[in-house]
């Protein structure tokens, strides 16, 4: 049941991102934090997962602008903090 739950949640934000397939898009949690915590947790930590592959691959670009790369590295780092406090 758990399981299906948190899959059907990736799902959830996965389809919500490609609305816009935007990295910099703005981020709405559907699940109250109050009534729905692990809900919400679930969904705030699959859409960082999902932003910041999506920034990963950007950065990959080997014809990418090198200031561009480096607040993109600086982004992934921020990301990488902002998913292990919320984790712990």
């Amino acid at each position: 049941m758990f399981t299906q739950k948190a899959l059907t949640i990736f799902e959830e934000v996965i389809d919500q991102y490609h609305v816009l397939d935007d990295p910099y898009q703005s981020f709405t949690n559907p699940y109250d934090r109050t009534t729905d915590l692990l809900d919400h947790l679930l969904y705030r930590k699959c859409w960082i997962d999902t932003v910041q592959w999506h920034v990963e691959d950007i950065v990959r670009d080997p014809k990418i602008d090198p200031q561009e790369g480096i607040a993109l590295k600086r982004r992934i780092d921020k990301s990488n903090q902002e998913r292990t406090d919320l984790v712990e």
